[in-house]
């Protein structure tokens, strides 16, 4: 009992202490906070006054978002040791379920306690605080941790404001490098010229930038020739001032950097040439960015300040984002007002330099090769030959019609079946058809009655009559025989179905004279190929060709125009003429409505008069259209 009084007693002692430190450290850090101009500052000072606001909290640290994303530590307490690596587990933790989150709370548990709260901002978690907690007792854990948690997040709100501010100010500085840019792009695309459009580029950089003089210059033959001046409408190429500035230009363009002059003493660069143009500027200082295009530097941008107006370094990087978007207009427009014939001998030059000097090895070998192909397809000799869309046909088509008015019973063939003479296609409904060859029967079996009673009465003209009257039953009932046995449909011959399908009308009628099959033989076959109009004069009779179907394209048939027709038909904006053709040999793997391709061999002709042929005709056709 002694003990817990001891235990309770200490207790106080132990927060009266707690809260004399907090009551010292307090203002020195709300001081610290107030007056933090970094988030390193802000944070490290946020972070330890929650920690010393919150019970048993032995470690913490702030993490924000990072550019390449994920987080990345901004601050930590004590400022002392690297990242624990359990306080960045739990931080990710938050992260990935964006809600605070607590470990090691349950006495079973092997990790150290710690709480973290996600800092959200319009739905993204900008930065993640994690804290660990020294709970002597597992049981006051959830109580401890849920405390924590709820002063994290009252406390939250300087953080979040801080980032939030920061974040602004960061669009508030991308908004206005954008801005600058376009608005030089703007000037630029104004005018039409190259050396109109180079010195608005200058003259607003120079404006924009409070520079005192902003030169541009591209290279010719080898080097940077300055050919645009800020304020300056006209200057002589061979001012000292000029070749100062254009030397400085190949200076950064060699070593392919930007330069800034003067330079650090630990900067392995050469400026030589800068040092030149910043004496002749009465020590001001000059920076040189190269203008890279595609995969070259071809100019530079070259900005004078005076010696007591240094570049900042936020205007550095705007300027090398804006020497970045003007240089490729500016090269455009230089390119472009050169003259035609400048144009167009320097690129025949440059091919010829190409094929002819060293390197290369590609173009060359192409160049030989396709000296070699021309010169083989002036030589070389080949079968012309007209090539056209080719269907199979059966040479003769027979229909199989119904007899007669009627309801389908059953159909057992298709279009695609291969049947033989005699082969059950369909049957029709004979049911009325019975019933009435039944009545006949019976009344031929009255009349039969009749003729006996006749006869043995010697009733002569009973006799003929109903003598009459059975040979009436006779003819019937042998008319619907014949009408009962054409209510089976069958082949009239071997041959394939090309079109009929009744298993989809079962129980439906049928009209006297109603096509219900197509067979085609599939021993006689002819080819309907459709020739271009173009190509129809070279077709004649007799010729011999060779025809592959889609279905069979493994294999060659041989084929002899046989027929020409002399009539057009319109097909995919093209006159289309039928030729007809007979095969050498047939197939049992044909079959009628397979398509392909034909080739009909009329002459042997050059490769290029084959090759040529349809450029040829198109320009006959044209000059021809063209001539008054």
């Amino acid at each position: 009992m002694a003990k817990v009084t001891q235990s309770d007693d200490a207790e106080p002692a132990h927060d009266a202490v707690s809260a004399s430190s907090l009551t010292l450290l307090a203002p020195a850090l709300w001081k610290r906070l107030s007056e933090a101009r970094t988030s390193e500052d802000l944070a490290t000072a946020w972070l330890a006054l929650q920690c010393s606001m919150i019970p048993g909290a032995s470690q913490g640290i702030v993490r924000v978002e990072a550019q390449g994303g994920g987080l990345r530590l901004l601050s930590a307490w004590p400022e002392v040791g690297d990242e624990p690596a359990d306080l960045r587990t739990t931080s990710e933790l938050a992260l990935s379920e964006h809600r605070a989150v607590a470990r090691g709370a349950t006495a079973d548990s092997a990790a150290r306690p710690s709480v973290a709260f996600p800092i959200p901002l319009e739905d993204t978690v900008i930065a993640v605080v994690a804290v660990a907690i020294d709970i002597p007792n597992r049981a006051e854990a959830k109580d401890a941790m849920r405390a924590a948690i709820r002063q994290i997040q009252w406390g939250s709100a300087w953080l979040r404001d801080h980032l939030r501010g920061q974040r602004a100010v960061t669009s508030v500085r991308q908004l206005d490098r954008s801005r600058a840019t376009l608005d030089l792009i703007a000037s630029i695309l104004d005018h039409q010229r190259f050396a109109p459009a180079a010195m608005a580029a200058a003259t607003e950089l120079a404006i924009r930038f409070d520079c005192a003089r902003v030169s541009i210059g591209f290279i010719r033959r080898g080097a940077a020739r300055v050919v645009a001046i800020s304020h300056t409408a006209q200057f002589g190429r061979q001012m000292g001032l000029v070749r100062a500035i254009g030397a400085a230009m190949d200076e950064a363009i060699d070593q392919r950097c930007s330069i800034l002059y003067p330079i650090g003493a630990d900067e392995p660069i050469a400026t030589h040439a800068h040092s030149e143009v910043s004496r002749l500027q009465q020590d001001g200082q000059v920076l040189t960015v190269p203008i890279f295009v595609v995969d070259a530097f071809i100019g530079a941008i070259t900005f004078e300040r005076r010696r007591d107006h240094a570049f900042e370094p936020e205007s550095l990087q705007i300027l090398d984002m804006i020497a970045t978007a003007i240089g490729p207009i500016l090269n455009e427009k230089r390119l472009n007002d050169r003259w035609l014939i400048t144009k167009t001998g320097e690129s025949l030059w440059q091919q010829v330099k190409r094929l002819l000097g060293p390197g290369h090895t590609g173009r060359k070998l192409a160049a030989v090769g396709l000296m070699a192909a021309l010169a083989f397809a002036y030589f070389a000799t080949d079968t012309y030959r007209v090539n056209a869309d080719a269907q199979i046909e059966g040479s003769v088509r027979r229909a199989v019609i119904s007899s007669y008015d009627g309801f389908i019973q059953e159909a057992t063939a298709r279009a695609g079946d291969v049947v033989k003479a005699g082969d059950e296609l369909a049957t029709l409904e004979d049911r009325e058809l019975a019933l009435e060859r039944l009545r006949w029967a019976t009344q031929r079996q009255q009349y039969s009655f009749e003729y006996d009673k006749a006869l043995a009465t010697r009733q002569p003209a009973a006799i003929n009559i109903v003598k009459s009257q059975i040979e009436q039953a006779d003819a019937q009932l042998k008319l619907i025989d014949e009408q009962i046995a054409r209510t089976r449909i069958v082949a009239p011959f071997d041959g394939l179905i090309v079109s009929g399908d009744l298993s989809q009308r079962i129980g439906g009628s049928v009209s006297r004279g109603e096509l219900l099959y197509e067979i085609a033989p599939l021993t006689d076959y002819r080819v309907v190929m459709q020739v271009d109009e173009r190509q129809i004069a070279d077709v004649n009779e007799g010729q011999k060709g060779e025809v592959i179907f889609a279905s069979l394209p493994d294999e060659r048939f041989d084929l002899t125009i046989g027929k020409i027709t002399p009539v057009a038909q319109a097909r995919d904006g093209k006159n289309l003429f039928q030729v007809e053709g007979s095969l050498t040999q047939a197939s049992p793997r044909l079959r009628p409505g397979m398509i392909g391709i034909a080739k009909i061999a009329i002459d042997r002709r050059r490769l290029v008069s084959i090759w040529m042929r349809p450029v040829l005709e198109w320009w006959r056709l044209a000059s021809w259209r063209w001539m008054s």
